[in-house]
């Protein structure tokens, strides 16, 4: 498989962290849930049991992106 270009890369690393921007709001939305008190509590908490996963993959995002931007595929170096 070909490499991507510097500039392919530069694009995919602007999309992971666009990925990571809305990754981030979907944790605070979900935070926000969580504290609802007008939803249910079977809703809180699930809500609350996604915000770790939303930031999680927030952070895998960042990452991915901070790869592209150093020239290297994500997950080339594992």
């Amino acid at each position: 498989m070909k490499r991507p270009s510097r500039r392919e890369m530069r694009e995919l690393a602007e999309d992971r962290e666009k990925c990571a921007a809305r990754s981030a709001r979907n944790a605070e939305s979900a935070k926000a849930a969580a504290n609802d008190p007008t939803l249910s509590e079977t809703t809180r908490k699930q809500a609350a049991a996604t915000v770790p996963i939303a930031l999680r993959h927030a952070q895998e995002y960042r990452e991915e992106a901070e790869a592209l931007r150093a020239g290297r595929i994500p997950g080339e170096d594992w």
